[in-house]
């Protein structure tokens, strides 16, 4: 129980700390996005591709015997980045991070996307919270700067959202020089995210 849940928290940490290079060794990206217009992510979230600007990066199901699931789109060149850890890593202009938990009851589910939520909030200097509704899913978001010198991005929004048996994480963050509004992107992007019913 300890390994999984310090799992959990790495994959977590993983995601939530914007800039989040790849740890593990890169799996085959099965890349439906680009070749049929969506990506299936573990057995409960399809997401179609309403946007040509994302660009999936991964789609990992390294610990999906733990009911975790990885994704990641990215906006924008890339131009290499030394991080903490001295690793160069390519940095976009905007990149998004998905997470998705699948439990083995619907209280699980709230439970962990309510962790989910309390951790972010804790990381980051939160400046809006609000709830949000996206093709009959509802959501929590946050908008937020980064607290941290080493981060290279500026800023970000979050959400949070529990459907029956499955919870998801879902980041936007950006480089200091992109003046999208990062809200306006996730909510066509949360629009066209379906979750399995049964």
């Amino acid at each position: 129980m300890k390994l999984k849940f310090f799992i959990c928290i790495f994959f977590l940490s993983f995601l939530l700390c914007g800039c989040s290079s790849s740890l593990l060794t890169p799996e085959p990206l099965n890349d439906t996005w680009s070749d049929f217009g969506y990506a299936k992510i573990g057995h409960s979230l399809t997401i179609e591709n309403s946007d040509n600007r994302f660009t999936l990066l991964e789609n990992r199901d390294t610990l999906s015997s733990d009911g975790l699931y990885y994704a990641t789109w990215t906006i924008g060149d890339s131009i290499p980045f030394e991080n903490s850890d001295g690793n160069t890593v390519d940095l976009y202009d905007a990149h998004l991070y998905l997470l998705l938990g699948e439990y083995s009851s619907p209280n699980r589910a709230s439970e962990n996307m309510g962790k989910w939520l309390a951790t972010g909030k804790n990381n980051y200097e939160v400046l809006a919270e609000e709830e949000i509704t996206c093709n009959s899913q509802t959501y929590t978001m946050i908008s937020y700067h980064f607290t941290g010198t080493d981060n290279p991005y500026a800023r970000g929004v979050s959400v949070f959202g529990a459907c029956n048996k499955s919870a998801v994480c879902i980041e936007l963050t950006c480089r200091e020089n992109f003046t999208e509004d990062l809200k306006e992107i996730m909510i066509p992007f949360l629009e066209h995210c379906t979750f399995e019913t049964n």
